[in-house]
Parts: C-alpha cells; sequence; structure tokens
C-alpha cells in the first residue's frame, strides 16, 4: 500500500502554486485553519461575503482598505476544501450566498496576488485536496477566483 498522499503521485498540471502550496498541509493543519477562520468570523466579513460578486469586486477595488475579509491562505483553502466536499454550507458559516461564488473569494484570497489562477492552477487543487469537481466547476471556479484575485491586485496596489 502506498502511504503518500494523493498528490504525491501523477495527475498534478505542472503549475505555479505560490502561497496555494500550503494546501499540502496535513489535513489537522488544514481543520484548525478552518476552526480559526470560523473563530475570526466577523460581522462585517459575513456581510462582505453576502455580497453579489460584482459588488465584492468593486469593494476590493475601490474600498480596499473598507474591506473585512479572510486573507490567511491556510484558512482560504480550509474553507475552499469544506464547500467543494460538501463538508460545510455557506449557511454553516453565517453566509447566504452561494457555495461557488464563496469558494472562488476564498480561492481568490489565498492565492499569490501576482500568478494567475487558471483551470491547471484549479486541477491541482482538485487533486491535491481531494475535491471532486465537474470539468465546469473547475473553468467557472477558475474564471470567477481569477477576478477576485486580479480585483485584490489591483485594489491592495
Amino acid at each position: 500500500m502506498d502511504s503518500r498522499p494523493t498528490w504525491a503521485g501523477e495527475g498534478i498540471p505542472e503549475v505555479e502554486l505560490g502561497r496555494l502550496n500550503v494546501a499540502r498541509s496535513p489535513d489537522h493543519v488544514l481543520e484548525r485553519a478552518y476552526n480559526e477562520a470560523l473563530a475570526t468570523m466577523t460581522p462585517e466579513m459575513i456581510a462582505f461575503y453576502n455580497l453579489s460578486m460584482d459588488d465584492m469586486l468593486d469593494q476590493l477595488v475601490n474600498n480596499w482598505d473598507g474591506v473585512s475579509f479572510i486573507d490567511s491562505p491556510l484558512q482560504n483553502l480550509s474553507i475552499l476544501e469544506a464547500l467543494m466536499t460538501g463538508e460545510a454550507s455557506p449557511a454553516s458559516l453565517g453566509i447566504s450566498n452561494d457555495a461557488m461564488t464563496l469558494a472562488a473569494v476564498a480561492l481568490g484570497a489565498a492565492s499569490d496576488k501576482s500568478i494567475p489562477i487558471s483551470e491547471d492552477t484549479v486541477v491541482a487543487l482538485s487533486v491535491i485536496m481531494e475535491m471532486d469537481m465537474s470539468p465546469q466547476q473547475v473553468a467557472d471556479l477558475a474564471t470567477a477566483a481569477e477576478a477576485v484575485r486580479q480585483a485584490i491586485a489591483e485594489g491592495h496596489g
């Protein structure tokens, strides 16, 4: 029996992950990060996460200093994983937005400001984090998360 993690084998596209490499952390580390994310969730964060995607992007670009959201790559990836594996729902986080929007914000916020998020990025993460995703989900998540990453990069300056 192979005791290596799933991601240690083949099937991961060659892509620069940057900050997203923390997805390779052991399960207990991601679980702790998830619990920390829940513990630090403020009413201001929940209000931000309840905005439409267009409104979130606008806030990230034009109101950077006034936006309250989770910045930790590990916490964001733990939220992404919980949403995409069905272990959590937006409602369980106190958020009324849909799971794919929240997953895109989590992935965009977890990534490096200077490394684009592609479909290969999402495929690599889906293998590393054992998230079963359809090709359409991969494409949709990559597109939305890249928009978030770009908004953060522009807003942050």
